[in-house]
């Protein structure tokens, strides 16, 4: 009976020497993130986040069903307040992009009015003196019979 639990035994052994090998060269050394990089990584990773925390509540939910314990329950609990953490974090992040992208239309906006203000009081002033070469014109017939108009001798306004 020794014989047979003994290769079971080695055999296991072997499993874990293999998989603590396996453990070793699974782990890196981390990439150095540019500053331009910065905001993708953290949307890439908070998801990646959420997702393997989603995955993992599913497991330890399903765990806490057929077997509950205070430990289970608890280490749940902490498990879907740091899930819903996370999405908050990352609806913050989308909230923020939207509201800059807001910011930058209203603004786009905002110069796009001031530019047509100053362009249509440009345009008023125009008028404004040709109404008043016209006034001119027709006081000066009314005083006397004109029959021609010496455009430069009239009276320039000066804004």
């Amino acid at each position: 009976m020794d014989d047979d639990i003994d290769p079971e035994i080695g055999s296991l052994i072997d499993q874990l020497r293999n998989n603590s090998i396996a453990i070793k060269a699974v782990q890196r050394e981390p990439d150095l993130l540019k500053k331009e990089d910065i905001e993708m990584f953290v949307i890439q990773k908070a998801g990646a986040l959420v997702e393997d925390s989603l995955e993992m509540i599913r497991t330890v939910k399903d765990y806490i069903i057929s077997a509950p314990d205070p430990k289970g329950v608890e280490s749940l609990a902490g498990l879907i307040t740091a899930t819903s953490s996370a999405i908050e974090t990352l609806n913050k992040l989308i909230v923020t992009d939207k509201k800059t992208a807001a910011m930058f239309r209203l603004k786009e906006m905002d110069a796009d009015l001031k530019r047509q203000l100053i362009e249509d009081q440009t345009n008023s002033k125009i008028k404004l003196t040709r109404e008043e070469m016209l006034r001119h014109i027709a006081i000066a017939v009314q005083e006397k019979q004109v029959t021609s108009i010496d455009i430069t001798s009239a009276p320039v306004k000066e804004s």
